[in-house]
């Protein structure tokens, strides 16, 4: 893996990890709590990609 790579996965996960806590934090008392919810959900999927393209 190159060291870029890695970089970007420690951001992406970072930023996915932040904004599931801020949903569960905001579902409550916010409508926009879904869009938190979706933007974490959809860097996992691009984190589980770049690791799936490494691997074939």
């Amino acid at each position: 893996m190159e060291e870029l790579e890695i970089e970007v996965l420690k951001r992406l996960v970072e930023k996915a990890l932040k904004e599931l806590d801020e949903a569960y934090k905001r579902l409550p008392d916010v409508n926009n709590g879904k869009t938190y919810l979706w933007r974490g959900k959809e860097r996992i999927r691009l984190m589980t990609k770049i690791l799936n393209d490494m691997e074939g």
